[in-house]
């Protein structure tokens, strides 16, 4: 079944203020046995176009508004599209190849452009994306496997911007922004867990996330740095079972760490303005725990071996710390602190390497 409409009226004053005209073109294209289509669509130079090829798959489509524009194209059996538009500028593009695959977009704006993206293929991959208010939004989400999901909700307040792709199986993402921030993330392999929360607000925030491997884990809280632009913090993880958790709430910070290996667990808060950690953790069953706080500190950290841990507190004044370790079952421990009245500089350097040793460094008032 093929139709093709094309629609000249007077604008309805009430629904879409003082467009004289709209134009709504809607193009449907269906092979195969029981595929379902429909489109709703009211306001300006408004444009749908459905394709379904293949068995007892459904599109919905509702569009108001703008200068919208919405694709589907899906094929296989058994896949869903839904896209509900409300605004101006906004651009969907769904495409689906598979079998029982889901995508749901749901866009609101009344200013500048969202664009969301979603293409799925294989079987029963899930994908939703939410965005709000308006102000350059744009998602992107692939997914490439069984059983993936992927849960986007961006609010609006200027730019904000995903992009992801998942590969493999049983792979999650949740993707939570608002407010100028902007993210990358790639997982591949099977029932990887990425949980992402981001607020820019007011200058931005970039958050970058990749794993490869199986059950890896990783959590990431973005906090707005205030009055200061937010930091930009990169994880990557690959290997079996890592897990990182991190808090970054600092103004014009940096935070990178990769785990490599297996069972490495990474718990991390970092705060103040212009702090930076870079580390690596390379091996099996390590342990890095950080509390980095106050302004100007820097923190490195080289971890290579099995079941070596690291606890490392620095809330003072442009302290820098250094630590080294490689071999079975060492320990090190570094404390650095300060006080807002007190700007003393500590620097500290730790290296281990062998089996059982230990280190403690304490410096402050």
């Amino acid at each position: 079944m093929q139709t093709k409409r094309t629609i000249l009226a007077a604008a309805i004053s009430l629904l879409i203020g003082n467009h004289a005209i709209a134009a709504s073109e809607s193009v449907q294209d269906q092979t195969g046995t029981d595929n379902v289509a429909d489109v709703v669509q009211q306001g300006d130079t408004s444009s749908v176009t459905q394709r379904q090829n293949g068995t007892a798959n459904v599109v919905f489509t509702e569009q108001r508004g703008v200068g919208l524009t919405a694709e589907s194209d899906q094929v296989g059996s058994g896949n869903i599209s839904v896209t509900d538009q409300s605004g101006s500028n906004g651009s969907v593009a769904i495409s689906q190849d598979g079998q029982y695959n889901l995508a749901t977009i749901l866009q609101s704006s009344v200013g500048v452009g969202q664009s969301a993206a979603i293409s799925q293929a294989g079987i029963s991959n899930l994908a939703y994306i939410e965005q709000l208010d308006g102000a350059g939004n744009a998602a992107t989400i692939s997914q490439n496997g069984q059983r993936n999901a992927t849960e986007v909700f961006q609010v609006g307040r200027l730019g904000k911007r995903y992009t992801g792709v998942q590969s493999g199986d049983g792979n999650t993402a949740f993707i939570e922004q608002s407010g100028s921030a902007s993210a990358d993330t790639e997982q591949t392999g099977t029932a990887n867990v990425i949980r992402l929360t981001q607020d820019g607000f007011p200058y931005g925030a970039y958050a970058s996330i990749s794993q490869n491997g199986t059950g890896n884990e990783a959590t990431l809280d973005q906090r707005s740095g205030g009055r200061y632009s937010s930091g930009d913090v990169a994880l990557v993880q690959i290997g079996t079972d890592n897990v990182a958790d991190v808090v970054e709430s600092g103004g014009f910070s940096s935070f990178s760490f990769t785990q490599d290996g297996i069972g490495n667990v990474l718990t991390a808060e970092q705060g103040g303005r212009s702090t930076s950690v870079v580390g690596r953790s390379t091996g099996n069953s390590n342990r890095v725990d950080i509390e980095q706080d106050f302004d100007g500190s820097s923190l490195v950290i080289d971890q290579n071996g099995t079941a070596n841990e690291i606890d490392v507190v620095q809330m003072g004044y442009y302290s820098s710390g250094t630590i080294e370790q490689m071999g079975t079952e060492n320990y090190a421990s570094l404390v650095q602190t300060g006080a807002w009245d007190n700007v003393q500089q500590y620097d500290a350097t730790i290296m281990q390497n062998g089996t059982g040793n230990s280190a403690f460094v304490t410096q402050g008032p």
